[in-house]
């Protein structure tokens, strides 16, 4: 059977949050990346998935949100890019999409068209499967596949004023979303109803998309039956006497934030307002590094070390570099990212005690400006009782 042709369409780049200005920096780094690395073309393949840090760099190109199944934008030295896809895409600043059903033929056939089928092709491994890249290299035999999402890595780090004014707003739902929470917490309402409220409180106010996760249950103060780990909401329902571990993470015109919280019911406990305070001044410790020239590695130590002076366990990672994905690095002692101004930082540590039965979780994100920090979120850092 034959196969359905091409379709082209417009993107409806009137609906784009992004200016003009901003499309073409992004595009004229790209361009550079092709020029630097003597490539002939770039493959971008894009997902649904929200994962670490090679997942973003389709959508930061094409500001393209793949709805489902796989997309690709092919980038070329010599004429305009091309988006594929298997649906009609709006809002991308690809001028040029089509929809297929054979997405890969189709890629194979405008790379042999402009000349880059046997040339190098910058990918990211990570994106590319098994079968598309046996599929590629026997259409293409002639093309060197080159990894290519460090570069692009690079120019995502360096937030532009568009992409941190969106970070602002996200952190602002994610306060809305603590507030909603917060009013909903009590005994016999479900984990379900409480995240519901959260994610209903940041969507109605303009979030793209929202990961929730919760942990309900006793803190246990060397109890074995301890508050359980971070999870997916369940049907179980709060208990009077329970603590609420949040983590709030709205996703605000393709840009991740989070604020992460812990909640009691009904009552306070003051092994875990210990915790919290240790958490707190842990944090309050860190920010003393963050400024531009530190390395995520002078905070995480610098917290690190006031917890365990103090007979703690100190969890990592302690958080995460946030943008585009939501993991687009850890925060750990390994990580010696020099930071500059525009890194978007969520740092949430967990302090455990010292038998690592009971912890408490606390953090947000913070923006590195050009003197130090700004905290994006408006939330205090009072432990509070429902």
């Amino acid at each position: 059977m034959d196969r359905c042709p091409v379709h082209r369409f417009k993107s409806a780049t009137g609906g784009s949050v992004f200016t003009a200005d901003e499309k073409k920096r992004r595009h004229r780094a790209v361009e550079k990346i092709l020029v630097d690395h003597d490539l002939q073309a770039i493959l971008l393949i894009g997902d649904t998935s929200m994962s670490h840090d090679y997942c973003g760099d389709f959508r930061y190109y094409t500001n393209a949100v793949i709805v489902f199944a796989r997309q690709i934008a092919l980038i070329f030295r010599s004429s305009e890019p091309v988006l594929l896809s298997t649906n009609r895409q709006s809002n991308t600043f690809v001028d040029d999409c089509r929809a297929t059903d054979n997405i890969l033929d189709d890629a194979t056939s405008l790379l042999r068209e402009r000349g880059a089928a046997s040339g190098r092709i910058g990918v990211s491994l990570e994106m590319l499967s098994v079968p598309w890249y046996g599929y590629l290299r026997d259409l293409l035999p002639e093309a060197e596949w080159v990894e290519i999402h460090d570069p692009i890595m690079n120019i995502r780090s360096h937030h532009s004023a568009e992409e941190i004014d969106f970070f602002r707003k996200g952190a602002e739902l994610g306060d809305r979303a603590y507030e909603a929470a917060l009013k909903t917490i009590k005994p016999g309402v479900s984990e379900y109803e409480i995240v519901a409220e959260i994610e209903h409180a940041a969507r109605v106010r303009g979030a793209d998309r929202h990961f929730s996760l919760i942990a309900s249950g006793r803190y246990a103060s060397g109890d074995a039956n301890a508050l359980p780990f971070f999870h997916a909401p369940t049907p179980r329902l709060v208990e009077h006497g329970d603590t609420i571990i949040l983590e709030i993470t709205p996703q605000y015109r393709g840009y991740w934030t989070q604020i992460v919280r812990t909640v009691n019911v009904g009552r306070s406990d003051p092994h875990l307002a210990t915790l919290h305070a240790i958490c707190c001044d842990s944090i309050r410790k860190g920010l003393e590094q963050l400024k531009p020239g530190k390395t995520v590695r002078d905070v995480v130590l610098s917290m690190q070390s006031y917890v365990t002076d103090r007979g703690y366990l100190f969890i990592l990672p302690s958080g995460h570099i946030a943008g585009i994905d939501l993991n687009e690095a850890r925060i750990t002692p390994q990580n010696e990212t020099i930071l500059e101004p525009g890194t978007v930082m969520i740092i949430h540590p967990s302090v455990c005690t010292p038998d690592g039965k009971d912890r408490v979780y606390w953090g947000q994100t913070y923006l590195v400006t050009d003197i130090g920090y700004e905290c994006l979120h408006r939330s205090g850092d009072a432990l509070l009782t429902c």
